[in-house]
Protein backbone atom coordinates (compact mmCIF):
# COMPACT_ATOMS: atom_id res chain seq x y z
CA UNK A 1 0.00 0.00 0.00
CA UNK A 2 2.82 2.42 0.86
CA UNK A 3 4.55 1.78 -2.59
CA UNK A 4 1.42 2.41 -4.53
CA UNK A 5 0.72 5.84 -2.24
CA UNK A 6 4.50 6.72 -3.45
CA UNK A 7 3.94 5.81 -7.23
CA UNK A 8 0.77 7.78 -7.50
CA UNK A 9 2.39 10.84 -5.71
CA UNK A 10 5.00 10.85 -7.88
CA UNK A 11 2.86 10.89 -10.65
CA UNK A 12 1.38 14.10 -10.01
CA UNK A 13 2.80 17.37 -11.72
CA UNK A 14 2.67 19.78 -8.92
CA UNK A 15 4.24 22.99 -11.01
CA UNK A 16 1.57 22.49 -13.20
CA UNK A 17 -1.02 22.44 -10.68
CA UNK A 18 1.04 25.97 -8.70
CA UNK A 19 0.33 27.47 -12.38
CA UNK A 20 -3.13 26.91 -13.02
CA UNK A 21 -4.86 26.80 -9.96
CA UNK A 22 -2.44 28.95 -7.89
CA UNK A 23 -1.46 31.86 -9.69
CA UNK A 24 -5.01 32.42 -11.78
CA UNK A 25 -6.44 33.50 -7.90
CA UNK A 26 -5.77 36.79 -6.45
CA UNK A 27 -6.37 38.50 -3.36
CA UNK A 28 -8.78 41.86 -3.51
CA UNK A 29 -9.22 45.06 -0.99
CA UNK A 30 -11.89 46.93 -1.19
CA UNK A 31 -12.55 49.58 1.30
CA UNK A 32 -11.91 47.63 4.61
CA UNK A 33 -13.46 44.45 3.26
CA UNK A 34 -11.34 41.45 1.44
CA UNK A 35 -11.58 38.51 -0.31
CA UNK A 36 -10.88 36.75 -3.41
CA UNK A 37 -10.77 37.17 -7.53
CA UNK A 38 -9.92 34.95 -10.39
CA UNK A 39 -8.36 36.24 -13.50
CA UNK A 40 -10.88 34.45 -16.30
CA UNK A 41 -9.66 36.69 -19.45
CA UNK A 42 -6.71 38.22 -20.49
CA UNK A 43 -5.82 39.28 -23.93
CA UNK A 44 -4.26 42.55 -25.54
CA UNK A 45 -3.39 44.33 -22.56
CA UNK A 46 -7.46 43.62 -21.15
CA UNK A 47 -7.38 41.43 -18.19
CA UNK A 48 -10.48 40.65 -16.13
CA UNK A 49 -11.26 39.58 -13.15
CA UNK A 50 -14.26 37.48 -11.57
CA UNK A 51 -15.02 37.73 -7.53
CA UNK A 52 -18.50 38.18 -5.41
CA UNK A 53 -20.69 41.58 -5.38
CA UNK A 54 -20.10 41.17 -1.48
CA UNK A 55 -16.21 41.39 -1.72
CA UNK A 56 -16.80 44.61 -3.33
CA UNK A 57 -20.11 46.14 -2.59
CA UNK A 58 -18.12 49.04 0.34
CA UNK A 59 -17.07 50.40 -3.35
CA UNK A 60 -20.48 50.40 -5.18
CA UNK A 61 -22.78 53.21 -4.03
CA UNK A 62 -25.57 54.35 -5.56
CA UNK A 63 -26.60 58.45 -5.76
CA UNK A 64 -29.11 60.19 -7.24
CA UNK A 65 -28.38 62.80 -9.96
CA UNK A 66 -30.09 65.36 -12.25
CA UNK A 67 -29.81 64.03 -15.65
CA UNK A 68 -29.98 67.12 -18.38
CA UNK A 69 -31.00 65.01 -21.10
CA UNK A 70 -33.97 63.14 -19.02
CA UNK A 71 -34.93 66.06 -17.11
CA UNK A 72 -35.33 64.57 -14.00
CA UNK A 73 -33.52 62.60 -11.08
CA UNK A 74 -31.56 59.10 -11.88
CA UNK A 75 -29.97 56.82 -10.09
CA UNK A 76 -26.54 56.34 -11.13
CA UNK A 77 -23.56 54.30 -9.66
CA UNK A 78 -20.92 55.49 -8.19
CA UNK A 79 -17.48 53.21 -8.41
CA UNK A 80 -14.44 52.83 -6.16
CA UNK A 81 -11.29 51.70 -7.03
CA UNK A 82 -10.93 47.90 -6.09
CA UNK A 83 -6.87 46.76 -5.46
CA UNK A 84 -5.81 43.33 -6.41
CA UNK A 85 -3.37 41.45 -5.14
CA UNK A 86 -1.08 39.25 -7.12
CA UNK A 87 1.81 37.02 -5.56
CA UNK A 88 5.29 36.08 -6.51
CA UNK A 89 6.93 33.12 -6.04
CA UNK A 90 9.78 31.13 -5.08
CA UNK A 91 10.81 27.61 -6.43
CA UNK A 92 7.26 27.86 -7.28
CA UNK A 93 6.13 27.58 -3.64
CA UNK A 94 7.15 29.98 -1.58
CA UNK A 95 6.07 33.48 -1.92
CA UNK A 96 8.21 36.44 -1.54
CA UNK A 97 6.33 39.55 -2.73
CA UNK A 98 2.95 41.01 -4.17
CA UNK A 99 2.57 43.07 -6.64
CA UNK A 100 -1.24 45.55 -6.02
CA UNK A 101 -3.01 46.49 -9.14
CA UNK A 102 -5.99 48.46 -9.30
CA UNK A 103 -9.13 47.68 -11.09
CA UNK A 104 -12.06 48.89 -11.77
CA UNK A 105 -15.82 47.56 -11.49
CA UNK A 106 -17.10 46.79 -15.09
CA UNK A 107 -20.29 45.68 -14.16
CA UNK A 108 -22.04 43.28 -10.91
CA UNK A 109 -25.41 41.80 -10.15
CA UNK A 110 -26.31 41.92 -6.22
CA UNK A 111 -28.67 39.43 -6.77
CA UNK A 112 -26.37 36.25 -8.70
CA UNK A 113 -23.44 38.02 -5.74
CA UNK A 114 -21.05 38.35 -9.12
CA UNK A 115 -18.87 41.08 -10.20
CA UNK A 116 -16.77 42.03 -12.44
CA UNK A 117 -13.17 44.15 -12.90
CA UNK A 118 -10.73 45.01 -15.31
CA UNK A 119 -6.91 45.99 -14.46
CA UNK A 120 -5.67 49.19 -15.35
CA UNK A 121 -2.69 47.64 -15.83
CA UNK A 122 -1.74 45.93 -19.17
CA UNK A 123 0.85 43.82 -18.42
CA UNK A 124 0.25 40.02 -18.55
CA UNK A 125 -1.20 38.09 -15.12
CA UNK A 126 0.97 35.28 -14.46
CA UNK A 127 -1.86 32.77 -14.96
CA UNK A 128 -5.54 32.80 -16.35
CA UNK A 129 -8.32 30.43 -15.06
CA UNK A 130 -9.74 27.84 -17.75
CA UNK A 131 -13.30 27.77 -17.52
CA UNK A 132 -15.03 24.71 -17.80
CA UNK A 133 -17.19 24.14 -21.43
CA UNK A 134 -20.62 25.54 -21.19
CA UNK A 135 -22.98 23.28 -21.87
CA UNK A 136 -21.36 20.30 -20.57
CA UNK A 137 -22.63 20.73 -16.95
CA UNK A 138 -24.63 17.66 -16.35
CA UNK A 139 -20.95 15.92 -17.18
CA UNK A 140 -20.37 16.99 -13.51
CA UNK A 141 -20.73 14.45 -10.80
CA UNK A 142 -21.14 14.25 -7.26
CA UNK A 143 -18.30 12.86 -5.41
CA UNK A 144 -16.09 14.37 -8.41
CA UNK A 145 -12.69 15.73 -6.49
CA UNK A 146 -12.24 19.64 -6.69
CA UNK A 147 -10.30 22.15 -5.41
CA UNK A 148 -11.05 25.70 -3.75
CA UNK A 149 -8.46 28.29 -3.97
CA UNK A 150 -8.67 31.87 -2.13
CA UNK A 151 -6.97 34.05 -0.20
CA UNK A 152 -8.39 32.94 3.07
CA UNK A 153 -7.97 35.17 6.01
CA UNK A 154 -6.16 37.60 3.96
CA UNK A 155 -3.05 34.57 3.32
CA UNK A 156 -1.68 34.66 -0.12
CA UNK A 157 -3.68 32.10 -2.15
CA UNK A 158 -4.35 28.40 0.30
CA UNK A 159 -5.77 25.66 -1.59
CA UNK A 160 -7.84 22.90 -0.15
CA UNK A 161 -9.53 19.56 -1.62
CA UNK A 162 -12.63 18.31 -1.28
CA UNK A 163 -15.50 16.52 -3.29
CA UNK A 164 -18.77 18.02 -5.18
CA UNK A 165 -21.46 16.73 -2.90
CA UNK A 166 -24.89 18.57 -4.55
CA UNK A 167 -26.56 20.15 -7.13
CA UNK A 168 -29.68 22.31 -6.86
CA UNK A 169 -29.15 23.87 -3.84
CA UNK A 170 -31.42 26.77 -3.87
CA UNK A 171 -30.37 29.63 -1.59
CA UNK A 172 -32.55 33.07 -2.08
CA UNK A 173 -33.80 31.59 -5.11
CA UNK A 174 -30.12 30.56 -6.57
CA UNK A 175 -28.70 27.99 -7.43
CA UNK A 176 -25.53 26.35 -5.50
CA UNK A 177 -23.28 24.31 -5.87
CA UNK A 178 -21.92 21.91 -2.52
CA UNK A 179 -19.02 20.83 -1.88
CA UNK A 180 -16.71 19.86 0.64
CA UNK A 181 -13.60 21.60 0.30
CA UNK A 182 -12.84 23.93 3.56
CA UNK A 183 -13.18 27.33 2.95
CA UNK A 184 -13.10 30.41 5.47
CA UNK A 185 -14.02 33.95 5.44
CA UNK A 186 -11.16 35.78 2.37
CA UNK A 187 -12.32 33.04 0.00
CA UNK A 188 -15.32 33.99 -1.21
CA UNK A 189 -14.66 35.18 -4.99
CA UNK A 190 -12.12 33.14 -5.21
CA UNK A 191 -12.04 29.57 -7.60
CA UNK A 192 -13.70 26.05 -7.35
CA UNK A 193 -11.60 24.29 -9.97
CA UNK A 194 -12.17 20.60 -11.19
CA UNK A 195 -9.26 18.23 -9.72
CA UNK A 196 -9.17 16.43 -12.70
CA UNK A 197 -9.16 19.06 -15.38
CA UNK A 198 -8.11 21.90 -12.94
CA UNK A 199 -11.06 23.85 -15.26
CA UNK A 200 -12.87 26.68 -13.13
CA UNK A 201 -16.35 25.21 -12.10
CA UNK A 202 -17.57 27.93 -9.38
CA UNK A 203 -16.89 30.94 -7.63
CA UNK A 204 -16.74 30.08 -3.29
CA UNK A 205 -19.97 32.53 -1.58
CA UNK A 206 -21.06 30.77 1.28
CA UNK A 207 -20.61 28.55 4.38
CA UNK A 208 -22.32 26.56 6.12
CA UNK A 209 -23.56 27.78 9.32
CA UNK A 210 -24.10 26.06 12.73
CA UNK A 211 -26.48 28.24 15.26
CA UNK A 212 -26.10 26.99 19.03
CA UNK A 213 -28.40 29.53 21.34
CA UNK A 214 -27.36 33.03 20.52
CA UNK A 215 -23.98 32.27 18.93
CA UNK A 216 -23.34 31.10 15.07
CA UNK A 217 -20.08 28.85 13.64
CA UNK A 218 -19.08 28.41 10.05
CA UNK A 219 -19.03 24.92 8.91
CA UNK A 220 -15.85 25.42 7.15
CA UNK A 221 -16.26 21.87 4.94
CA UNK A 222 -19.72 22.61 4.11
CA UNK A 223 -19.23 25.07 1.26
CA UNK A 224 -21.69 26.49 -1.70
CA UNK A 225 -20.20 27.83 -4.33
CA UNK A 226 -21.96 29.91 -7.40
CA UNK A 227 -21.55 26.99 -10.70
CA UNK A 228 -20.38 27.80 -13.87
CA UNK A 229 -23.72 27.66 -15.21
CA UNK A 230 -24.48 31.37 -13.54
CA UNK A 231 -21.50 32.68 -14.12
CA UNK A 232 -21.92 32.10 -17.88
CA UNK A 233 -25.92 33.35 -18.11
CA UNK A 234 -23.79 36.39 -16.11
CA UNK A 235 -21.80 37.15 -18.57
CA UNK A 236 -23.44 36.97 -21.33
CA UNK A 237 -26.24 38.86 -19.75
CA UNK A 238 -23.99 41.87 -19.23
CA UNK A 239 -22.51 41.21 -22.58
CA UNK A 240 -18.74 40.29 -21.80
CA UNK A 241 -19.54 37.41 -24.18
CA UNK A 242 -16.07 37.78 -25.16
CA UNK A 243 -14.76 36.33 -21.83
CA UNK A 244 -15.74 32.55 -22.63
CA UNK A 245 -16.56 32.74 -26.55
CA UNK A 246 -14.45 33.99 -29.44
CA UNK A 247 -17.69 34.91 -31.51
CA UNK A 248 -17.10 38.36 -29.56
CA UNK A 249 -15.01 40.55 -29.00
CA UNK A 250 -14.29 43.28 -26.27
CA UNK A 251 -14.77 46.51 -28.16
CA UNK A 252 -17.94 45.11 -30.30
CA UNK A 253 -19.39 44.39 -26.94
CA UNK A 254 -18.70 47.88 -25.02
CA UNK A 255 -20.13 49.34 -28.30
CA UNK A 256 -23.41 47.09 -27.90
CA UNK A 257 -23.83 47.80 -24.23
CA UNK A 258 -22.86 52.03 -25.19
CA UNK A 259 -26.44 51.16 -27.94
CA UNK A 260 -28.47 49.52 -25.48
CA UNK A 261 -27.92 52.15 -22.86
CA UNK A 262 -28.92 55.03 -25.38
CA UNK A 263 -31.63 53.48 -26.50
CA UNK A 264 -32.74 53.19 -22.80
CA UNK A 265 -32.24 56.49 -22.40
CA UNK A 266 -33.95 57.94 -25.24
CA UNK A 267 -36.51 55.88 -24.72
CA UNK A 268 -37.12 57.15 -21.44
CA UNK A 269 -37.04 60.86 -22.34
CA UNK A 270 -39.39 60.33 -25.45
CA UNK A 271 -41.95 58.45 -22.25
CA UNK A 272 -40.98 61.43 -20.19
CA UNK A 273 -42.37 63.60 -23.54
CA UNK A 274 -45.55 62.21 -23.94
CA UNK A 275 -46.42 62.35 -20.27
CA UNK A 276 -45.53 65.94 -20.03
CA UNK A 277 -47.59 66.49 -23.55
CA UNK A 278 -50.61 64.72 -22.35
CA UNK A 279 -50.41 66.37 -19.13
CA UNK A 280 -50.44 69.75 -20.86
CA UNK A 281 -53.33 68.85 -22.84
CA UNK A 282 -55.89 67.62 -19.95
CA UNK A 283 -54.68 71.21 -18.12
CA UNK A 284 -56.26 73.38 -21.41
CA UNK A 285 -59.56 71.23 -21.58
CA UNK A 286 -58.31 69.11 -24.52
Amino acid sequence: MGDDFVESQSTVDYEKRWRELLLPVVRIRADNTGGSGTVLYSKSGSTYVLTNFHVVETMIKVDTRWSVLLKRDVKVDVLGTVDTHFFEYRWKSRTVGEKAVQADIMTYSKEEDLALLKLRSDSEPPGVARLYPRGEEYKLLATMPVFCVGSGLGEPPVITSGMLSQFGREIDRREYWLNTAPAIYGNSGGALFLAETHQFIGVPARLGVSISGFSAQAVTHLQYAIPITRIYNFLEHELFRFIYSNDFTESDELKERDRIRKETEMAVARARMVRSDESGREEDGY
